[in-house]
């Protein structure tokens, strides 16, 4: 496959100008870049002379040409007739001489073979009156044929072109000589590499890069010595390049209307289509694609098209005595053609429809076939999308919409970001902190006016000229540049000021753009300090004041829920708040029931009210009746006078909260049971009911289903209780709540006992993995601990308590945590983990003897090394 014309990437501009003059769609569109199709190429060069950018170029033959000039003794030039037009105004015999000091040995007309070509087919077509023929001498022609429309095969004259009978008629004479063929058409390269006339022209030159290398030897035409052709033709054979040039060498009996002359490419489809439709009228075509070879794709001439064809005619009147073909005549010109058809799959019509609808083409209204991509219909290149030589955005309609979007898109953007910028200058300008934006110079973009108030400065100084001249000293901004980093420190000014400054420098590629600094008045920022202090004070003046003394605790807990699962505790939880169903608690002690309680009081229709809560298991036996149903006057020794209500007379209109609840004595759950049922309560000493509205929410962290089968809990009471039952469970089967709870109470004991601690991720990694069970309670207790015990602002895994990694079941983690260990402690460390293990899973000293592999007295001995425990009272 001969790739004669390649692109040049970086030259392609996507004008499309190549695809809309290729004749046969033999450019392709890929990443916005023309690429050329070889098998459907035919050379003919109109992409070449369409691309404004010179983008196309044309495989080059001069390093070819010149090393066979180098190595060879007989290289002889083989000149198309067009030459005379692109050499003007120079002869064409100081043109010869040119060539011949270049280093050719003789110079021939291509002429020559035209006219010894032209004998042979005067002879074939008196043969083969009852035929059609199309002349052969373009290869672009033929190549579109071969390529394109193989079927038309049998019309094409069965010779081959003028330059390669030239070339024939030179090797015949000449066995080891070399031939280059000079001429306008790209196309002749692809016709000498075509392996039916391998070795007969050896290089083939444009006028282009002809005259390229006469530069480049630097030979001047002009100054040449005058010389002939060694061999040339009758003048008949010079009129080959013009329409009608082939007809004018032929001696042919045919009327008018039996011969055609084709001389450009609309005739030449024109001319196609007639031979599909049927048997054509006329019997000859003498045809050439490109207005004659005087129009070639390489011609480099100024001359147009009319002079040109002056100068050829001129040339031809030119006389020579060195005509001699006679030994030429038995030379062998007939040719083969092959049929190179590259068929490409045709798209269905639902994929072109899907591809026009992609460039806003619905209907064929929407169809606007204006051509800028290169296709003369927007089907057309639709189908070109679909077989892989177009893209869906060479629409230039559709680019042009696209770009409208696009427009609004960005002038959106535009004024959301003009807003925004609007609004950060607000925020800068009305700042209290004094405010400067510099430069990786330190020279000054940006202040507010409280930076102005606080420093006065000349704006066109730099910080630098601003610390020399001990404005403010040192200065935080140069502080950042040099040691780039955040610095924050107490800066003074010549005017005795002092501000606490901060200067942050902005990175970019490693280097630092700008620096931003802000100011704080010291003495503004004690006097705040001072004002929140009385502020302080008055507060908790108001608060003893203010204060409602009550028996009863009832606090305003804050929630902390980051899991799914304690979130589908507090879910149901508000959607019962609403009514008042009896609700029971579950779960483990210090999961945050009453936490819970508290917030289905808050959302219930009974939050004006008390919430009272009361721990069952917290009173004694014979208390615990006086506190739930109150007393009369002298119900029992030591009794107040007057009498005293209980905690459910006192949450009437409310909600009472019974805390474990599965501690309440049996003869309690009796009376429970009764107000649950009738909403009525009698005082201890008292005989008179009263009647109560109040909503019951229970809670536990026992089975009571187990207790009712044991007979230790009423059953009644039980299924009274478990109206709605909602679970919370433990800490450890909601990972990631640990350390949202974490922060919450680090918060509060920070601001408790003003400190400012945090966790390292170390810490947080361990906190996390250990199994609280405690729970909430218990992770609380750990955090207070961490404040007030450790000495420093962040708490890190060395500061944590031993007994949470011991729980620990990374190994891993646990050698990191504790660092470098000697060796036998380590091993200590590691032996004690196993054996706790062993003892909580087996309890049995013979069992763990045989899972470890050691002897029952060993196991024993360990256990009461490191549990501390009477190991013989084990099994």
């Amino acid at each position: 496959m001969e790739k004669i014309i390649s692109v040049t990437q970086n030259k392609c501009k996507q004008c499309y100008s190549c695809v809309r003059n290729c004749p046969v769609n033999a450019v392709q569109i890929k990443n916005g870049q023309a690429e050329i199709i070889y098998s459907r190429c035919i050379n003919c060069g109109k992409c070449i002379n369409s691309c404004s950018q010179n983008a196309k170029v044309v495989l080059s033959s001069k390093e070819e040409t010149l090393k066979l000039l180098k190595n060879n003794e007989k290289v002889i030039a083989c000149v198309a007739p067009s030459f005379i037009t692109s050499f003007k105004p120079y002869s064409y015999k100081k043109f010869i001489g040119a060539l011949k000091e270049m280093g050719f040995s003789e110079v021939w007309e291509v002429a020559i073979g035209a006219e010894v070509l032209s004998s042979k087919i005067d002879k074939f077509i008196k043969l083969n009156k009852d035929k059609t023929y199309i002349s052969t001498p373009c290869p672009a022609f033929i190549s579109m044929i071969e390529k394109h429309y193989p079927e038309l095969i049998k019309y094409l004259l069965p010779f081959t072109s003028p330059i390669i009978a030239t070339g024939k008629l030179i090797k015949n004479k000449y066995k080891e000589s070399k031939v280059v063929f000079l001429g306008p058409c790209v196309s002749k390269k692809a016709e000498a590499l075509n392996p039916q006339f391998k070795g007969i022209i050896d290089s083939v030159l444009t006028f282009e890069e002809l005259k390229e290398l006469f530069r480049e030897k630097e030979i001047l035409i002009q100054r040449a010595k005058k010389s002939d052709f060694d061999v040339t033709s009758s003048n008949k054979g010079r009129l080959f390049p013009l329409s009608t040039g082939l007809l004018k060498n032929l001696n042919l009996d045919l009327n008018d209307s039996d011969y055609i002359s084709v001389d450009n490419l609309e005739e030449c489809f024109k001319l196609i289509n007639t031979l599909y439709k049927g048997k054509p009228t006329f019997k000859f075509v003498d045809l050439l694609m490109c207005k004659g070879c005087i129009e070639g794709p390489k011609i480099d001439s100024d001359l147009d098209y009319y002079e040109k064809i002056n100068e050829i005619h001129k040339f031809c009147k030119e006389k020579d005595d060195k005509n001699n073909i006679k030994y030429m005549d038995n030379i062998k010109l007939e040719r083969k053609f092959i049929n190179k058809r590259n068929i490409m799959a045709f798209p269905s019509e639902d994929e072109i429809k899907e591809v026009l609808e992609k460039t806003n083409k619905y209907n064929s209204e929407d169809e606007l076939n204006c051509g800028a991509c290169g296709y003369d219909t927007c089907r057309d290149k639709a189908i070109a999308v679909l077989q892989g030589i177009a893209e869906v955005d060479m629409c230039l309609p559709y680019l042009l919409s696209k770009k409208s979007k696009l427009l609004d898109k960005v002038s959106n953007n535009l004024k959301e970001i003009t807003s925004l910028k609007d609004e950060l200058e607000t925020i800068i300008k009305s700042s209290y902190d004094g405010l400067v934006v510099t430069n990786g110079e330190g020279e000054i973009l940006k202040t507010n006016d409280a930076w102005h108030r606080m420093v006065e400065y000349d704006k066109k100084d730099k910080v630098q000229d601003m610390e020399k001249k001990n404005v403010i000293f040192p200065s935080a901004t140069l502080l950042a540049l040099k040691e780039k980093r955040r610095i924050s420190f107490i800066q003074k000014t010549n005017k005795g000021k002092k501000y606490l400054a901060t200067a942050t420098p902005l990175f970019e590629d490693g280097k630092i753009t700008r620096v931003v600094t802000n100011i704080r008045d010291i003495d503004e920022l004690n006097r705040l300090r001072e004002q929140l202090l009385e502020t302080k004070k008055l507060e908790k003046y108001h608060l003893k004041k203010d204060k409602v003394v009550k028996d009863l605790d009832i606090k305003n807990e804050n929630l902390v829920a980051n899991s799914v699962e304690f979130g589908k505790v507090l879910y149901t939880a508000s959607n019962v708040s609403k009514v008042d169903s009896t609700i029971l608690i579950l779960g483990e002690s210090g999961v945050g029931k009453e936490v819970v309680a508290s917030f289905i009081h808050k959302l219930s229709n009974r939050n004006k009210n008390d919430f009272i809560k009361i721990n069952c298991g917290a009173i004694p036996e014979n208390l615990i009746e006086s506190e739930l149903f109150g007393y009369e006057t002298g119900a029992f020794t030591g009794a107040q006078k007057g009498g005293k209500p209980g905690l459910i007379e006192l949450a009437d209109k409310g909600t009472l909260f019974l805390d474990e609840i599965g501690d309440l004595p049996l003869h309690l759950q009796v009376k429970l049971l009764r107000v649950l049922q009738e909403k009525r309560i009698i005082r201890i000493g008292g005989t008179e009911e009263k009647i109560v509205d109040v909503r019951i929410v229970a809670a536990t962290n026992k089975d009571l289903l187990s207790m009712v089968k044991k007979g230790t809990f009423r059953e009644d009471l039980y299924y009274r209780l478990n109206v709605v039952p909602i679970e919370i469970p433990p800490l450890r089967r909601r990972k990631s709540d640990i350390l949202p709870l974490c922060y919450h109470f680090l918060d509060i004991y920070n601001k408790k006992y003003g400190q400012n601690k945090d966790l390292s991720s170390e810490a947080e990694s361990i906190l996390k993995e250990y199994s609280w069970p405690g729970n909430v309670r218990e992770l609380q207790n750990v955090i207070e601990r961490l404040v007030v015990t450790i000495n420093k602002e962040i708490i890190d895994e060395k500061d944590l308590p031993v007994f949470i990694f011991n729980d620990t079941k990374d190994i891993c983690k646990r050698i990191k945590i504790e660092g470098i260990l000697p060796l036998k402690e380590a091993n200590e460390l590691m032996e004690k983990m196993i054996i706790k293990k062993a003892y909580e899973k087996y309890n049995n000293t013979y069992k763990i003897a045989e899972v470890l592999g050691v002897n029952q007295s060993t196991v024993v001995r360990k256990i009461n090394k490191y549990i501390k425990n009477n190991a013989y009272e084990h099994k």
